[in-house]
């Protein structure tokens, strides 16, 4: 098929993802870019740019009169897809969808044609609509990976994110390395807060690939979910000096050292960003709330470069209001702040810091009322219920004062708890690296006196008694953890091997099948579970749950082990 200009510089805006729009190419030969259509988010979304609003009934489409007049003396598949290259050309993809069903309706057997109908339905916003003919064209060669990036992509965008999964699987399947395939199925994991999933799919990545941006982000936050916050900072330090502009990485990275206190290194991460991308406006405020929170003495005059640059911002008024409560000026912080609220009455951060402040300035009343909205919106600082109860006794209510002073003392208390906890439980962390177990077990036991309902240090506690051989304990303590957290995938795999290994097989499936709904990604479970239907010559779904370890995780030993124990035992009839 001839292919004007036009038409190659649609393929090179919109389908570079997939390989260049020559049906004749294979897919190991494709040209791997990042998603065009695709914008890093600082948390974590997926979205596609936005096109001029689209009418809900199909456009009336005028092309050029030329090839108009050409296309109705010889109405033929070519002549219909050079006018939807014009179309897609000039981003009209509604009127280059028409033209491409026309195409398609006169050659219903070419790949090319229902793959470019459906990916211009989906660059139109029709969504529901381009499925069919993407799915036609998957029908027409299921080895070709364009159809099922564009599938991936237009079920992520009908919040069919299982089936998107299967897409970008099916795409990793033909090409490993695909890295449109990998950076979504990566972000999906992310929003289904499957992080093991994450690390599987991109801690491991082949020797001659580097991870993108995306990908480091995701495996970054991976890592700091499951509080590995020194792998979280290697991994974004890589994606970070790979792309020295990407401010997603940046400001996931600054915030994982904050949580680490490294405080200057953090500075200095908001910095880079700050040089790349000056004018953003969330990294300012995110900066400058780092700034106040480690006492900085930066904090004053980047807060005021930062209101006068952005003096209607509520945010910017309301940490200018905490800048100058600080500093005991309290008179410029009602007025600060005040301006915040009228632009932002919901913040329960401000409605607390304007009641703070009118109770040091003796306007009680209007400190219980703004108090109480903090409260009534979700803060949830133990200071909220201190301050609040110290106006009310001053009202002279004493009965809500003793409520709001025992729910400050739960708060507190509970804080304390969980700060013991934390720093017992990374004790606890080190000592097991260090291999000193019995160590660890006490020091994990001291961590859940402070923090009892904490699943992940039951968890890790019942790893630390399988080193110590103690089978009662480490079966409780993941029976606890389960309770505490039924989607916790590590220990209901666990308590599956257990249970394998007592040969109580129905139980073991049971615990194998929770886990990876919890974490459908988590490559032991499915091993585990293939190799327990084996040995009750389950071979289909054996062979069905083993095939499904190595599409997550292709370089896995034991994945490839257990295949070939199951072909030797049982070939495919």
């Amino acid at each position: 098929m001839r292919r004007s200009v036009s038409y190659t510089r649609w393929c090179n805006f919109r389908l570079s993802m997939y390989q260049r729009c020559n049906p004749s190419i294979t897919s190991r030969q494709a040209i791997e870019r990042p998603l065009p259509f695709f914008q890093i988010a600082s948390i974590l979304a997926l979205a596609l740019i936005g096109f001029a609003a689209i009418p809900t009934s199909w456009a009336a489409c005028n092309g050029p009169r030329e090839m108009t007049s050409r296309v109705k003396a010889k109405p033929n598949a070519q002549a219909h897809a050079e006018l939807a290259n014009w179309f897609a050309d000039k981003r009209d993809f509604e009127c280059a969808a028409q033209s491409f069903a026309r195409a398609a309706a006169l050659q219903p057997e070419s790949l090319t044609f229902q793959y470019l109908w459906g990916l211009s339905l989906h660059s139109a916003s029709r969504d529901n609509e381009a499925l069919a003919p993407l799915k036609r064209a998957e029908e027409l060669d299921s080895g070709d990976i364009r159809p099922h990036l564009a599938l991936g992509a237009t079920l992520d965008t009908l919040k069919r994110v299982n089936e998107a999964e299967e897409e970008w699987r099916k795409a990793l399947a033909i090409d490993a390395d695909s890295a449109p395939a990998l950076d979504a199925l990566s972000q999906d994991q992310i929003r289904q807060k499957d992080y093991i999933g994450v690390v599987a799919l991109l801690g491991k990545p082949r020797s001659d690939r580097q991870r993108t941006p995306q990908q480091n982000l995701n495996l970054g936050i991976a890592y700091a979910r499951s509080a590995q916050l020194e792998e979280a900072v290697k991994v974004l330090r890589e994606g970070l000096n790979d792309t020295p502009d990407s401010l997603a990485n940046a400001n996931e990275l600054a915030i994982v050292l904050m949580l680490l206190s490294r405080n200057d290194e953090a500075f200095a991460v908001y910095d880079l960003a700050l040089k790349y991308h000056p004018d953003d406006l969330s990294t300012q405020v995110m900066y400058l709330r780092t700034l106040i929170s480690s006492h900085s003495d930066q904090a004053p005059m980047r807060g005021q470069r930062l209101l006068a640059d952005h003096p209607n911002e509520w945010e910017v008024l309301y940490l200018n209001g905490l800048l100058a409560s600080n500093e005991g000026e309290f008179e410029e912080a009602q007025k600060l702040v005040a301006r915040s609220i009228d632009l932002h009455p919901d913040s329960p951060q401000s409605q607390q810091l304007l009641g703070s402040t009118l109770a040091r300035m003796g306007d009680n009343l209007g400190a219980r009322t703004h108090l109480e909205k903090a409260i009534a919106l979700g803060a949830t600082t133990p200071e909220s219920h201190y301050e609040l109860a110290r106006v009310l006794q001053r009202l002279g209510d004493f009965d809500h004062a003793r409520v709001e002073m025992q729910q400050f003392q739960k708060i507190k208390y509970a804080q304390s708890e969980t700060s013991q906890a934390a720093g017992k439980a990374e004790e606890a962390d080190q000592a097991m690296s260090s291999g000193d177990t019995a160590l660890a077990v006490k020091l994990y036991r001291d961590a859940l006196n402070s923090d009892p309902d904490e699943p992940l240090l039951h968890y890790k506690l019942a790893k630390a008694l399988e080193k110590s051989n103690d089978l009662a304990g480490e079966k409780n303590a993941l029976a606890r953890a389960i309770e505490l957290n039924p989607n916790l995938a590590e220990a209901q795999n666990q308590m599956g091997y257990l249970a394998a290994r007592e040969g109580d097989t129905a139980q073991a499936e049971t615990r194998f099948r929770a886990a990876i709904q919890a974490s459908p990604s988590y490559t032991a479970a499915w091993i585990n579970l293939g190799a327990l239907l084996a040995s009750e010559a389950r071979w289909h779904e054996a062979r069905e749950a083993a095939n499904h370890a190595r599409e997550i995780d292709q370089d896995n030993d034991q994945a490839r082990r257990l295949i070939d124990k199951l072909n030797e035992a049982h070939a495919e009839p």
